[in-house]
């Protein structure tokens, strides 16, 4: 034990005795290079097995987006062939005896829906088809008559089977024979009565780029039967329906071999919400090619790893020499100061913590030049701080005497009224000191709900002076709201906006309520008047408004009030404003109340 202690000392001491270069570059490949040299084989070898499982994730995920795509698009057929319900034009064509040719092309003319849907979903739709049972109709590429060889057909009798409920097969067109995939449906009429099949046409091509299907080794099957697209000259194209049919309807992922030939087989079923049809995507890709991919990848990742080593020791003994030569640079500058030499460089260069080091020392010696001149400083920039909060102090004593003095004054106005029976001038004058006094008073205590009223009240009040007969206002709380908590000053700035913007431009009477009620575990502050209201685009603005960052230069009070409640008591809370050009403003405040506040504060 003790030997073993001998030579590991030995050894360390003879580390400590190599120049500092050797021993980074030494500590470096120990250290650095040879774990991610030993970590890097290791991660090499298990690369096949993460990229085979990131290609597996990938092929997944693709048919998953390829999946959506599909939801989407069947959606979108479906609601089309809703929009044929209940169409008294197309119920007239096929309940109406046609006794001349004239009047059934005058009913085909008018009837434009064909058109339309064409027009708006031209790289969609190939063609809309109605099946009807009138012998009195003339078939043509949208109009087909019901026999009796189509009513033994397996997919027609389906279609009337279900009653209504929209059906996807895949059919042959009447006009070229070759088949689609087709939504159909009975049509019905508002008294239950048959008004024909429905049969939309999809286009294939625009079916494959809709849903991204590019790759041969991509195919899409209807109900475990019908292949509609893709796969074409791919060797398990005519194998991949018995597949389906052993696996079920639903989605998987599994290795499969076809032919002799391994592959990945992946698969994700889409659900049609509106009928009871599945679709499957299906994906074979061959392990052959996966792991020529993976293989190939594996080379690039050696290559890679190989030229990184390379390049790490060679930065590490170039990064090595320059640190250990900017050392001895240090070291030979700390020996001039020792000796009493203060004749230094300023710097050595870099950015690094032995530039910051010398940084200190050169700083240093700068500073012990400059000790009595930075002390002289210090003492002056001391007696001016005094000098400053001397006047502060004088400042806010002034601030506390001039509100008092206000106060007087208006008490003085309040009496001399009184004296010479002026009751109007009297009550002004003291509501408005009721108004200065609590606006100088407010800071960040609550205030009850009872106590912003009051104030606001006599707000009003002052404002009915002024206007004479032209306003009149409605205070509505509901019962144990006044006790309720809440930010000072937050409804005298949306009430002067009322004021201001809504009703001082409108002629004759303009009202104002202002109504307090409960709303679950909130309460709801509306503040609304019957003024000039607000255009749909300013609306708009101040909306946006409200919650910006920028400051709002016409709305102040108002944004202000809201960033307050945000700020207070959460993004869920905050004022909401309604309004209709001419008719009316309404704005309001959701507060919560004093219980919810303890809750949360409880739970955390």
């Amino acid at each position: 034990m003790k030997e073993g202690r001998r030579k590991f000392r030995h050894l360390y001491d003879r580390l400590l005795g190599m120049r500092l270069c050797y021993q980074m570059v030494l500590l470096y490949i120990i250290g650095g290079a040879l774990p991610v040299i030993l970590i890097g084989m290791y991660l090499i070898q298990g690369t096949s097995q993460i990229l085979m499982e990131r290609e597996m994730q990938a092929e997944l995920s693709e048919l998953d987006r390829i999946g959506r795509e599909a939801d989407s698009l069947f959606s979108t057929v479906n609601s089309l062939s809703t929009s044929f319900y209940f169409d008294e034009k197309l119920e007239h064509i096929s309940e109406h005896p046609y006794q001349e040719y004239q009047e059934l092309v005058n009913d085909y003319r008018d009837y434009t829906a064909f058109n339309t849907m064409r027009n708006l979903y031209s790289r969609l739709l190939h063609y809309i088809t109605i099946y009807m049972e009138n012998d009195t109709i003339v078939e043509n590429a949208h109009f087909q008559k019901v026999d009796e060889q189509l009513c033994a057909k397996e997919w027609y009798q389906q279609v009337v089977g279900r009653g209504g409920g929209a059906v996807w097969q895949y059919l042959p067109f009447h006009l070229d024979q070759k088949y689609y995939l087709a939504l159909t449906r009975l049509l019905r009429t508002k008294k239950a009565g048959n008004v024909g099949v429905l049969v939309i046409y999809l286009r294939p091509e625009r079916l494959e780029e809709i849903l991204g299907i590019k790759r041969e080794d991509v195919c899409v099957v209807l109900n475990q039967e019908e292949l509609l697209i893709g796969g074409e000259g791919q060797p398990w194209r005519e194998n991949i329906r018995d597949i389906l049919k052993l696996r079920g309807k639903g989605s998987f992922q599994e290795h499969t071999e076809v032919h002799g030939q391994e592959y990945l087989l992946t698969c994700v079923a889409v659900t049609s919400r509106e009928t009871e049809d599945v679709f499957q995507i299906v994906s074979m890709k061959s392990y052959r090619d996966i792991l020529k991919e993976v293989n190939g990848q594996n080379r690039r990742s050696i290559c890679v790893f190989l030229g990184s080593v390379v390049l790490s020791v060679t930065m590490i003994w170039l990064f090595s020499r320059a640190f250990s030569g900017r050392v001895k640079r240090f070291h030979r500058q700390m020996q001039k100061a020792a000796s009493g030499d203060f004749d230094l460089e300023k710097n050595l260069g870099g950015n690094d913590e032995i530039s910051e080091l010398y940084g200190y020392l050169w700083s240093m010696i700068v500073d012990i030049q400059r000790l009595l001149a930075e002390i002289y400083q210090e003492r002056l920039h001391a007696e001016q701080l005094y000098a400053r909060q001397k006047e502060a102090e004088f400042k806010m004593l002034a601030s506390q005497i001039n509100p008092h003095f206000l106060y007087n004054t208006l008490e003085t106005i309040r009496m001399k009224a009184r004296v010479n029976h002026q009751t109007e001038i009297e009550e002004l004058v003291k509501m408005l000191a009721k108004i200065l006094r609590n606006n100088v008073r407010a800071g960040n205590r609550d205030v009850t709900l009872g106590q912003e009223l009051d104030l606001v009240e006599s707000y009003l009040k002052i404002q009915q002076y002024r206007f004479d007969e032209r306003l009149e206002y409605m205070i509505a709380v509901e019962e144990g709201l006044e006790e309720e908590e809440v930010l000072p000053l937050i409804l005298q700035p949306i009430v002067e906006n009322s004021i201001i913007h809504g009703l001082e431009s409108k002629e004759g009477v303009g009202h104002i309520k202002i109504r307090a009620r409960r709303e679950k575990e909130d309460f709801l502050v509306m503040v609304e008047d019957d003024g000039m209201g607000i255009s749909s685009e300013k609306l708009r603005q101040l909306r946006e408004r409200l919650n910006s960052r920028e400051p709002n230069r016409t709305h102040i009070g108002v944004s202000n009030v809201h960033q307050r409640l945000r700020l207070k008591y959460g993004n869920g809370y905050g004022l909401v404003i309604e309004s209709e050009e001419g008719s009316y403003t309404r704005v309001v405040m959701r507060i919560p109340t004093e219980e919810k506040r303890q809750d949360k504060m409880n739970f955390g």
